[in-house]
């Protein structure tokens, strides 16, 4: 079980690893594929293609405001820009590496050196879970309902969905209409409180996989807390006034409070 409590800003990890400023117009180019477990997804790209990701997500919101309210930090605004530093990380190799096709697993100098000197020899990469990409999606589109953004972002947006739609149906075809509606709107983006139930469908999705393989039905079921109007979307609301009436705090402030062990699942 995971709990709710009081807190501050949402924390902002920094790392100083090799940060760059890279100027291109040329294509982005990604590659998906199913995680270790079968958990989420695994994005694939050239440093720049990542880097490029990076800037037009800046472009559509302000990812890296540090005074972000606790009302944009929970809602899908927050979900957006937890996407971008995890986009930035990858860039920066703090993620997923490969070197002429083979993982990194440890740095050294002359990793270090590649890195930066040889990066055709270079592909990085990240993971998400398929909650939070499920998620993730629903935020970039909202956010385009909010922003004018570059024509780029809607080719991105349709690359990424197409990688999702077709991961998903390799998964299983005949579940496949269970999830689809989730790709495709039926995650209510304008909730306020996206982050936490983000967080709330994720740490039940990471805590089952102990203990039984997750079909799509069942990522289906639990992605209905995300969909306007249904029981698992109002029990879960009901739960977050109730927690913040006993906290004697607004929803805004809560946070999860989650084992670390669940974070340490593969995905």
């Amino acid at each position: 079980m995971h709990h709710l409590f009081p807190d501050g800003h949402i924390e902002e990890r920094r790392n100083n690893f090799m940060e760059m400023t890279i100027r291109s117009k040329a294509p982005m180019n990604f590659r998906f594929e199913d995680t270790k477990h079968k958990l989420g997804i695994r994005i694939w790209g050239d440093r720049m293609s990542f880097h490029e990701l990076h800037e037009l997500l800046c472009v559509c919101w302000d990812c890296e405001n540090v005074d972000m309210s606790h009302a944009e930090a929970c809602s899908y605004i927050g979900v957006i820009s937890y996407f971008s530093y995890e986009v930035r990380h990858a860039f920066m190799g703090d993620r997923l590496v490969t070197l002429d096709g083979k993982l990194v697993k440890s740095w050294d100098d002359s990793i270090f050196q590649l890195f930066e000197k040889e990066q055709e020899r270079i592909v990085v990469g990240m993971e998400l879970s398929w909650p939070q990409m499920l998620c993730i999606m629903a935020s970039w589109w909202e956010c385009l309902r909010h922003q004018d953004c570059p024509v780029r972002v809607i080719g991105i947006i349709h690359q990424f969905t197409e990688g999702i739609e077709q991961l998903l149906q390799k998964k299983s075809k005949s579940q496949y209409p269970q999830i689809e509606p989730y790709i495709h709107g039926a995650i209510y983006a304008a909730n306020p409180y996206l982050m936490h139930t983000m967080e709330h469908i994720n740490v039940g999705y990471l805590m089952w996989s102990r203990i039984n393989r997750i079909s799509l039905n069942r990522l289906a079921d639990m992605m209905a807390c995300a969909a306007f109007g249904s029981y698992q979307y109002n029990d879960f609301m009901s739960t977050l006034k109730r927690e913040a009436k006993r906290l004697g705090c607004t929803i805004e402030e809560m946070r999860s409070q989650v084992e670390e062990s669940v974070y340490d699942i593969e995905l």
